[in-house]
């Protein structure tokens, strides 16, 4: 199977660009998810904050975080949608025609049962290493998962992020927040 397409830019006119990533406490068996939807100039549409369950896989928590962008994107009505996130097991399922019989198989499936909500949807996978910028290509997203911090409870911004956040996707990608 070829490897999906790896992203860390801005997503093209007309299509709005969703990152997801995730955030662990080991001490206390917690995980978080960060979602975050920018347009082609790289304003923020949404963000959110999601808090798991204690005894979730970390593999479920990840495509749970998938499952979360795809069902703001059909919530938000958006048509053409770009998802990006650092779990290249994920992303690899997503793109993949063949059926999935792995731990996430429930959320992949469920997830793979919406792309008929969309004009246009493609999956791509973002590493760890830093973009031009100095970030991480999947920063923005992973910072709103850390912002459980002050949001112990499910979070949402529409046009808007935590400070912390809107600073680096300015760095990022060099659009007017």
């Amino acid at each position: 199977m070829p490897s999906p397409p790896l992203s860390s830019s801005l997503p093209a006119l007309g299509i709005i660009k969703f990152n997801f990533d995730t955030a662990f406490i080991i001490a206390t068996k917690e995980a978080f998810s960060g979602v975050i939807a920018r347009n082609s100039p790289g304003l923020i549409m949404v963000a959110s904050v999601l808090h798991h369950s204690v005894d979730i896989d970390a593999f479920i928590v990840e495509a749970k975080a998938c499952e979360a962008a795809v069902n703001f994107a059909i919530e938000l009505g958006f048509r053409s949608i770009h998802v990006e996130g650092d779990s290249l097991s994920v992303i690899k399922k997503l793109s993949s025609s063949s059926i999935d019989k792995s731990i996430i198989s429930p959320v992949i499936f469920d997830i793979k049962s919406k792309l008929v909500f969309f004009e246009k949807i493609t999956f791509s996978h973002v590493g760890r290493v830093r973009v031009p910028t100095g970030h991480r290509g999947n920063e923005v997203a992973h910072l709103l998962a850390q912002a459980h911090r002050r949001f112990q409870l499910l979070q949402y911004w529409i046009e808007d992020a935590p400070p912390e956040v809107e600073q680096v996707a300015l760095v990022t990608y060099g659009s007017d927040l």
